[in-house]
């Protein structure tokens, strides 16, 4: 199995997708005031799974980046496939 040094991670577009999209999903979870440990309780981690696959799916990552750099924190907006999910497990 060949592990991509630094710098080689240009020749993989999906690895970029995926930090791009792990990265907005925590920025969600903390502009919205998710708990990290509700969230990892919630259905025993399963949930939480399934709402990073959903991010990682999502088409709005353009919108999700301007949202979070210019509203304050509050409900997850009406275009993120995580809003149900982020408002059950916040602190």
């Amino acid at each position: 199995m060949r592990v991509l040094g630094q710098g080689q991670s240009r020749w993989w577009p999906i690895f970029e997708r995926v930090q791009r999209q792990a990265h907005l999903f925590g920025e969600m979870m903390e502009h919205t005031g998710a708990a990290s440990g509700a969230a990892a309780r919630d259905g025993r981690g399963v949930a939480f799974a399934a709402a990073a696959r959903r991010c990682l799916a999502c088409p709005h990552a353009g919108e999700c980046r301007n949202w979070l750099d210019h509203t304050a924190g509050s409900e997850a907006p009406p275009f993120c496939p995580n809003a149900d999910y982020l408002s059950r497990v916040k602190a």
